[in-house]
């Protein structure tokens, strides 16, 4: 079992990682915690250390830490070569986007956000729009790309903004069904490798390129919090830790 936790004292995930039979690797950011300690095995990525709440450099370093580790089990020396490419990749991304960025988030016009992805891009989908949430408490849902079409299409206005996370194999379906969200009024920003709103232009595989769909919506949600008159490092509401009695 591999445990995730920013703080290393989440409640559950160290219970869950105590009561465990097997293996269990932990991932972390903070080595006085205590879920470091109870593992097979420790990893530590002080790199993701933050002061705010909302989950942005913690998550991204964090799953590029699973991702190495899943690399590292699989024999994928390729994946391995092509990973230690991201950082100057992310550098280059948020310099060539920081100002569409900025104009979409600022757009108040807009009130509602709905983050489409498939197969590894779907955990992807849940965590920028969670960071939307928190961050710019904005009504924001995920979807899989082809669930959108069906019942979750009745939530379309001319003030959602969809935002698709566009593969390679499936990007001739799921590009369709950004156009069928336009037919319906609702506007869509979309991210790809190439020919997007976003082109990553990142020459990986998917699998490597994955985290570099990660900073351009956390980048949305900050600009759309203080335009708002929020913090986004202090959502309301949050605690930087779950503790349970």
């Amino acid at each position: 079992m591999i445990s995730v936790s920013r703080s290393g004292t989440t409640t559950e995930t160290i219970r869950a990682t105590r009561a465990f039979r097997g293996k269990t690797v932990t991932v972390s950011c903070y080595p006085e915690a205590e879920l470091p300690t109870v593992g097979s095995f420790n990893l530590l990525v002080t790199a993701g250390q933050e002061t705010s709440l909302a989950q942005t450099r913690a998550f991204s370093t964090l799953y590029l830490a699973t991702l190495t580790l899943a690399v590292f089990a699989s024999g994928r020396d390729d994946l391995w070569r092509e990973l230690q490419a991201l950082p100057a990749l992310a550098e280059n991304l948020l310099n060539r986007y920081e100002t569409l960025a900025e104009e979409v988030g600022k757009d108040l016009a807009l009130d509602r956000f709905y983050f489409l992805g498939s197969g590894l891009r779907y955990g992807l989908a849940c965590e920028t729009n969670l960071k939307m949430k928190e961050m710019s408490l904005t009504h924001s849902e995920p979807f899989h790309f082809l669930e959108y079409r069906h019942g979750p299409k009745a939530m379309i206005t001319p003030t959602a903004l969809v935002v698709g996370l566009l593969s390679d194999a499936q990007r001739e379906q799921e590009e369709a069904v950004l156009k069928d969200m336009r037919a319906l009024g609702g506007r869509t920003f979309s991210i790809a490798e190439s020919n997007a709103d976003v082109e990553l232009q990142s020459g990986l595989s998917e699998i490597a390129r994955s985290p570099l769909y990660l900073p351009i919506p956390q980048l949305i949600a900050f600009h759309r919090s203080v335009s708002k008159g929020l913090n986004p490092d202090l959502p309301e509401n949050l605690t930087a830790v779950v503790k349970l009695a």
